[in-house]
């Protein structure tokens, strides 16, 4: 699964999203509990927080699931879900399934008399007399589902949204399918599934597998006033008949436009809101060949009866992979104007990917995510690299290095590394800071600079083929790489994945012209403790001498190494891990010249990022032009051209940045480096004060505002505007309020930009931008500036916070919530607590009691 926030990836997708992995994935978890708590016991109960695969008491084998709904602007529906099992290693007289905020109608079980017990979690049955070990039986439970919060999400048709139909889609990542359909809401068992839907015609049903018929018929319902009337009805059959688990299942029924981009032996529908499937090619033409090339380096061929992915209305999240059928969310196409900056690549390899990692293979409890977030991260990286080369592909990790530098600190046991079943709610393993989407996909991409391409695909696909419709946990994958590699990797795997934080390393260098010996010495300078030690692994090092590069390799084993090599002659500039073989902070103290020619010259995109960051302060006025130079070389890689001017930017190069954000740059992720850093100019210590400067600033950056082809440039030169709290141009930012953009990209960057001046006239333009009827990413950060500006009206602020606090979509509520922590008013927690009596969900539950304990602090 991919998470977005306000349209920026989860993971490093388009370089992530989710996420990428801005991603971050990181924040609070979903309950409002510290990510970071590493305590085995709850302090208010001390039961223990360490979680544990639940018994598999029967092998559940098939699931037949029957939903009948009479109205789709009625969110209530009735069920019946035939559960085909056999207990396995003794007579099974009970049986707990999770069926959650549902009514159980009836319980039965041919051949034998049951009963049930139901506590609005879970179902108790017992079996009179008990099944008998390997004996299949099947159990129907009839039930109703009325408008839950979780797991089956229901938007019915509203006046904020006129003509839009009413749309259903379910999530059950983690556990909440159970939601909707009684089940072992777990991954740790799969089965094959059925899903049979009926329902007013007019509507199209899309679930997992194949399907088996569409029929159409008439039904009784109940009309105005209690009668009785006919009414056409459509029953949709879809058939799932290889295994997957059971947070995997699908529905969406909706209206749409669909558009296949498959090939003649595996159809790729994908589903779009009405009047935008002449959209669809440029956004998701390539889907084919991403099922091409994920088949061919993983040895392992598509392996389901069809790929669908479906756009729909208010979906939490970025993607779900639901086997056979990504969910996403529902500005997900692109418009024609936005298909030159926004790449949905990323985000359609990565849910691609999870029909490998994630749905071929499941992780068998949640503390093992990584085994499908990580690894179908590292896919999509490498489906950028397939399309666009080395260059980018080293720099999407680059990128994820950072975001993991920032966040995953060596300070156990405060906090829990990648792999740890100490949690509270299952989110919690998607969200740490040992992010399984960037930390999981780095040992990946480690692992192949290591072992070489050749043996770390056929690890994968040993992988794969061992563990296919089955479950695993990551001594399944380290096992598949030692089959074939002949290694030991017992230790790696202990150091990234059972372990928190990266090393940050400082590398010093002398040359002694005497002896022709380059003494280096690396020291670790992150905490290192009893709890924390040291990191081991070798670091490779690339030494330029005399225009020959020589490879080095400097074994750390301890907080401090020193070793000495013999070299032809003094080093022109060496560069550190230039594969990125190495998780973590890596530093080295060379001279401007150095880097400079490391920036032109190094041996990879990597090499040569470390010799621009190297160019970080002020120098000669020739380096300068050098970078300069690079930024506007259309023949460099995008992601070098960004890294230069991010460079003039560090050196305060106010001429060439001013000077480049008049030129016409064929890049727009350059133009937008541009821009961010022109709008960080009169901010410096030399510029301060200067009115002159300011004003010159904000002239340049409204005309980009105004002008820019791309609206990712445009967006940010809003944005830009509003740091500079530029007060001739609050009248532009304010019409970017009204402003329709891809994934309403401009009403954001004026959302942000309003935040920025801080003012009470502020609050009043973003919470107009609250109000049903517009983008649920949109009202969340118009939600969350709410908040902020708070201040400004805090009556009026907690009054809309409140009352979103109870809005249908999650997003809002979430946002709410966080709101009124972030107000700090006594009478948000009055408001919480009434929230928590009256929740239908103990997720729910579980947010609100996260934010009344901040509040209460």
């Amino acid at each position: 699964m991919t998470q977005i926030r306000r349209g920026v990836l989860a993971l490093v997708l388009t370089v992530v999203a989710g996420t990428a992995w801005a991603a971050g994935s990181g924040g609070a978890c979903v309950c409002g509990r510290e990510h970071s708590d590493r305590r085995l016991f709850r302090a208010d109960d001390a039961t223990d927080r360490r979680h544990y695969p639940p018994p598999r008491v029967a092998d559940m084998k098939h699931a037949r699931v029957e939903l009948s709904i009479a109205d789709m602007n009625v969110p209530e529906l009735h069920g019946t879900c035939s559960l085909t099992m056999a207990p396995i290693s003794e007579p099974m007289s009970t049986l707990r399934l999770d069926a959650k905020s549902m009514r159980i109608e009836s319980v039965s079980c041919e051949g034998f008399e049951v009963s049930s017990e139901h506590d609005g979690r879970a179902m108790t049955v017992t079996f009179t007399p008990p099944v008998p070990a390997g004996q299949d039986v099947t159990l129907v439970t009839r039930y109703e589902v009325s408008d839950p919060m979780y797991g089956l999400i229901w938007t019915p048709e509203s006046p904020e949204w006129p003509g839009r139909a009413a749309q259903i889609h379910t999530q059950g990542e983690p556990e909440t399918n159970s939601y909707w359909f009684p089940c072992h809401d777990s991954p740790n068992e799969k089965l094959t599934t059925e899903v049979l839907v009926t329902l007013p015609a007019g509507f199209l049903v899309s679930s997992n597998g194949r399907l088996v018929s569409h029929e159409t018929s008439v039904r009784t319902v109940e009309g105005a006033g209690g009668s009785m009337q006919m009414k056409p009805a459509e029953t949709w059959h879809w058939a799932q008949d290889k295994p997957h688990a059971a947070y995997l299942v699908s529905v969406v029924i909706g209206a749409f436009d669909v558009v296949d981009v498959g090939t003649p032996t595996l159809s790729m529908p994908v589903y779009v809101p009405p009047g935008r499937g002449g959209d669809v090619p440029a956004t998701f033409g390539r889907t084919k060949d991403m099922v091409e090339f994920f088949g061919k380096v993983l040895d392992e061929p598509y392996p389901w009866d069809r790929y669908a992915q479906l756009s729909v209305w208010n979906f939490g999240w970025g993607g779900m992979e639901n086997t056979s059928c990504t969910t996403l969310y529902d500005t997900v196409v692109n418009t024609p104007d936005a298909v030159v900056d926004h790449d949905q690549h990323g985000l359609i390899a990565h849910e691609l990917a999870h029909q490998w990692f994630g749905d071929l293979v499941t992780c068998n409890s949640w503390d093992h995510i990584w085994l499908n977030e990580g690894l179908t991260t590292f896919m999509n990286t490498l489906w950028l690299e397939n399309r666009d080369g080395k260059d980018e592909y080293l720099a999407a990790f680059r990128g994820t290095y950072d975001g993991l530098i920032a966040s995953d600190k060596p300070d156990a046991p405060a906090s829990q590394p990648m792999v740890s079943n100490i949690y509270d709610h299952p989110w919690e393993n998607f969200r740490r800071p040992a992010n399984p989407y960037g930390k999981g996909s780095s040992i990946a991409h480690m692992l192949r600079v290591r072992l070489g391409d050749a043996v770390f695909f056929k690890g994968l696909a040993t992988y794969l083929d061992r563990r296919r419709y089955q479950t695993a946990e990551t001594s399944d994958l380290r096992r598949a790489f030692e089959e074939v590699s002949g290694e030991s990797l017992e230790q790696f795997f202990a150091q990234w994945c059972d372990r928190t934080g990266v090393p940050d390393v400082k590398v010093t260098a002398d040359w002694d012209q005497a002896s022709g010996q380059l003494r280096v010495k690396a020291t670790q300078l992150q905490n290192i403790d009893p709890d924390n030690p040291a990191f081991e692994f070798d670091l490779p090092m690339v030494v330029r001498c005399v225009g020959t590069d020589v490879a080095l390799s400097l074994p750390v084993t301890q907080r401090e190494v020193e070793a000495s090599f013999a070299l032809p002659a003094a080093p022109e500039w060496i560069a550190l891990d230039p594969e990125l073989g190495v998780l973590g902070k890596l530093s080295i103290d060379q001279s401007e010249a150095a880097n400079l020619a490391l920036a032109e010259d190094g041996p990879t995109a990597a090499a040569k990022t470390q010799g621009l960051r190297g160019l970080a302060s002020a120098g000669a006025e020739a380096t300068t032009v050098a970078l300069s130079e690079m930024a506007r070389d259309a023949g460099q890689s995008v992601s070098l051209r960004v890294e230069a001017v991010k460079a003039l930017g560090r050196r305060g190069a106010m001429t060439d940045l001013r000077s480049m954000l008049s030129a016409s740059l064929d890049r727009w992720e350059v133009r937008e480096a541009v821009v961010n850093e022109v709008a960080g100019i009169p901010s410096r210590a030399e510029y301060a004060g200067n009115e002159e400067i300011a004003s010159n600033v904000a002239e340049q950056l409204a005309e980009a505002a105004k002008a820019d082809k791309s609206l990712k440039v445009r967006c940010a030169a809003v944005r830009g505007l509003g740091r500079l709290k530029a007060a001739p141009y609050r009248r532009l930012i304010e019409s970017k309020l009204a402003e329709g953009s891809q994934s309403e990209g401009m009403r954001n960057a004026a959302v942000d930009a309003l935040v920025s001046f801080d003012d009470a006239a502020a609050l009043q333009s973003v919470m107009t931008l609250t109000r049903r009827g517009l983008d649920s990413r949109l009202r969340a950060n118009a939600t969350a500036a709410t908040a902020t500006l708070g201040k400004h009206g805090t009556d009026a602020a907690l009054t809309r916070l409140v009352e979103l606090l109870g809005d249908r979509e999650g997003r809002v509520r979430r946002a709410a919530g966080d709101g009124l922590v972030t107000l700090k008013d006594p009478r948000g927690l009055e408001a919480i607590e009434k929230a928590i009596a009256a929740s239908r969900a103990r997720e729910w539950t579980d947010e609100l009691q996260g934010w009344a304990s901040q509040l209460r602090k």
